[in-house]
C-alpha cells in the first residue's frame, strides 16, 4: 500500500469530517495504481534531448507519441464503474462509455485528443452527458493519469536537474493543482493532478498567467489555519491552494490535503477566482 493511502486510513481514524471523500480518494488510487501496473513504459528519452527541451521551455512530453494502448483505455473506462458511487458522476459515466467516443473503432482517435491536452474535446464529451465538463474531466484523467504515471517515472529525476521555469508540468505539461511550501526552507513546489510529477517554482509568480511584472499574487486562510492557503493572481483570477510544510509540521501528501481542503476551493470560487 502507498504512502497516500496509509495516509488516509490514519486521516479517516482522526478526523469525521471528509471520511466519505478520504473513502473515495482510496477506492481511486487503488484502481491507479492496478491499472498502472498493466501499463508499459513506451518512451525512450536521452538526458540531453530532456535538457534541450526544458532549456527551450518545452515540456518532456510534448512531440513525443506516448504509449497509450486504445483497448487498455477502454477498458479502464469501464472498470471506474466499480469505484464511481451510484450518483450523478456514475450517470455520466454511462453516457461517456455509451457514446460515439468510445466506440472501440473511435476510441483511438478520442485518446490521441486527450493527449493532446484538448479542452475542446472535454467538451464536446460533456455535451453527451447531463453532467459539466469539469467532471467529464475527472473521468477521464482518472483513467488517464495511470498512463502518464508511468511513462513520467523513467524521468522524474532529471527534473530536479533541469532549469525549468514555467507554471506547467515539465513533464506532460498540464497545469499544476496544488502547491507546497518545503518544510526545510519554504521554497514553493508545485503538482502535477495527470503524471503526478512535481518541480520547484518561484514563489511571487503566478504559476498561470506566469507574469513576472509586479506581484499580483496573494493568499487567505479560513479560521487561522496558516498551513492551508489559497494563493489567488489579481491578474488572471487563478488560484491554487497551497500546504505550508513549515506549520503542518511534515511532508504534505498533496493528493490528501485536496480532497480535505475543498472548503478552500468553494471560498475562492465564491470570490471569483477560477
Amino acid at each position: 500500500m502507498n504512502s497516500t493511502n496509509v495516509e488516509i486510513q490514519q486521516l479517516t481514524q482522526d478526523i469525521s469530517q471528509d471520511k466519505e471523500s478520504l473513502a473515495f480518494l482510496h477506492r481511486i488510487i487503488s484502481f491507479q495504481e492496478s491499472l498502472a501496473g498493466k501499463v508499459e513504459a513506451g518512451l525512450r528519452i536521452t538526458p540531453d534531448t530532456a535538457q534541450e527541451k526544458w532549456r527551450a521551455g518545452i515540456p518532456l512530453f510534448a512531440g513525443e507519441t506516448l504509449s497509450i494502448s486504445p483497448e487498455l483505455f477502454l477498458k479502464g473506462m469501464k472498470d471506474l464503474r466499480t469505484v464511481i458511487p451510484p450518483n450523478e458522476t456514475a450517470v455520466a459515466l454511462e453516457c461517456l462509455l455509451g457514446s460515439s467516443f468510445m466506440m472501440p473503432s473511435n476510441v483511438e482517435s478520442t485518446v490521441d485528443d486527450l493527449i493532446k491536452g484538448s479542452n475542446t474535446s472535454i467538451q464536446r464529451m460533456a455535451e453527451v452527458t447531463p453532467a459539466k465538463s469539469h467532471v467529464v474531466a475527472f473521468l477521464l484523467h482518472t483513467v488517464l493519469s495511470p498512463f502518464f504515471q508511468k511513462q513520467a517515472e523513467p524521468y522524474l529525476e532529471w527534473v530536479k536537474e533541469s532549469s525549468w521555469r514555467r507554471g506547467i508540468c515539465p513533464i506532460c505539461g498540464s497545469e499544476p493543482e496544488m502547491a507546497r511550501l518545503t518544510q526545510k526552507n519554504g521554497k514553493r513546489i508545485l503538482f502535477c493532478p495527470l503524471c503526478y510529477t512535481e518541480w520547484p517554482f518561484d514563489r511571487l509568480r503566478c504559476p498561470f498567467c506566469e507574469s513576472d511584472g509586479e506581484p499580483r499574487l496573494r493568499y487567505f486562510t479560513v479560521n487561522d489555519d496558516e498551513a492551508h492557503r489559497v494563493y489567488c493572481c489579481d491578474k488572471c483570477h487563478r488560484y491554487i491552494k497551497t500546504v505550508d510544510e513549515r506549520i503542518l509540521g511534515h511532508r504534505a501528501d498533496l493528493l490528501v490535503e485536496d480532497v480535505i481542503t475543498f472548503h478552500l476551493d468553494v471560498m475562492a470560487e465564491e470570490q471569483g477566482f477560477q
